[in-house]
C-alpha cells in the first residue's frame, strides 16, 4: 500500500491575544488505487473486493482568542 498524506498550516496574528490558523490536510495525494481486501475463493482468487479511500482534502479555519 502506498499512501502519502500532507498537512499545510499558516498562522495569522491579529493582536497579542487573537490569532487565526488556516489548515489544509491532503490524504492519498497520488490518488493511487490501494487494495484493502482480495477474494479468497478459488474461482476468482486474487481479485480486489475492497479499496481504501481515494484522494481527499480537508480544510479548516481556527480562530484563537
Amino acid at each position: 500500500m502506498i499512501q502519502t498524506d500532507a498537512t499545510l498550516e499558516k498562522s495569522f496574528n491579529f493582536t497579542e491575544r487573537v490569532s487565526m490558523d488556516l489548515i489544509a490536510d491532503m490524504f492519498n495525494i497520488a490518488n493511487r488505487y490501494n487494495v484493502a481486501d482480495v477474494n479468497p475463493l478459488f474461482t476468482s482468487a486474487g481479485q480486489a473486493t475492497a479499496a481504501y479511500d481515494p484522494r481527499q482534502f480537508q480544510f479548516a479555519l481556527k480562530l484563537n482568542w
